[in-house]
């Protein structure tokens, strides 16, 4: 079989993992500022958001245009974000250090908040690209969605543990693995997204009715 075909399998195949590398490749250059991790994943989460919509033009243009138009909200809410992330390891950590009849009922505390911070976390870059939102709405829609929608929140977490083991046992994966997280966590999120749009539609019928 010739893969030079372009109407071959072989090459649509190699063609899409080369568009994912130069995705991930993107994506860790616009991440090296540090500050704008945030809005270089909103980038990241746009592009394949438009891939699955089959809206394909120029990658490049397409990640440029995500990350120009996600960046204010996106420094902001990684700002936001991270100092709580910090903000609630910190307080798990001290929450271990202590000993007593508090620690017995503190720690369970913070540490049930910590697991939604990673549940609504699933959620927050979906939302961010899928619906407009200030930081706050986006937030708020990204805790519903995570509650509602557990099997979704959960597939996402394994997903991304799954990155941190391949990452730790085979570092260079993480030149791939984190666009096509990206894809299959939007992927995930999105049919979630339609499932109570077409729910609101039917309400709405309804109510018209």
């Amino acid at each position: 079989m010739n893969i030079f075909n372009f109407d071959s399998r072989a090459y649509r195949f190699l063609e899409k993992i080369t568009d994912f590398l130069l995705l991930n490749m993107l994506w860790i250059i616009f991440c090296l500022p540090i500050f704008t991790i945030f809005p270089a994943t909103a980038a990241m989460f746009g592009v394949v958001r438009s891939w699955l919509r089959k809206e394909e033009p120029s990658l490049t243009r397409m990640f440029f245009k995500f990350f120009k138009d996600h960046f204010k909200q996106g420094f902001i809410l990684g700002i936001i974000w991270t100092c709580l992330g910090v903000l609630i390891s910190f307080n798990i950590f001290v929450g271990f250090q202590m000993d007593g009849s508090l620690k017995n009922v503190l720690l369970p505390t913070l540490i049930f908040i910590g697991v939604l911070f990673l549940f609504t976390s699933i959620y927050l870059f979906p939302i961010m690209v899928n619906y407009k939102n200030n930081g706050i709405g986006i937030i708020k829609n990204s805790f519903l969605f995570s509650i509602s929608h557990p099997l979704t929140t959960i597939l996402g977490i394994l997903m991304l543990t799954v990155v941190v083991l391949a990452t730790s046992v085979i570092p260079l994966s993480f030149l791939v693995l984190s666009s096509i997280v990206a894809y299959f966590n939007y992927y995930l999120c999105s049919k979630s997204f339609r499932k109570v749009e077409r729910q609101k539609n039917i309400s709405f019928k309804k109510e018209v009715s």
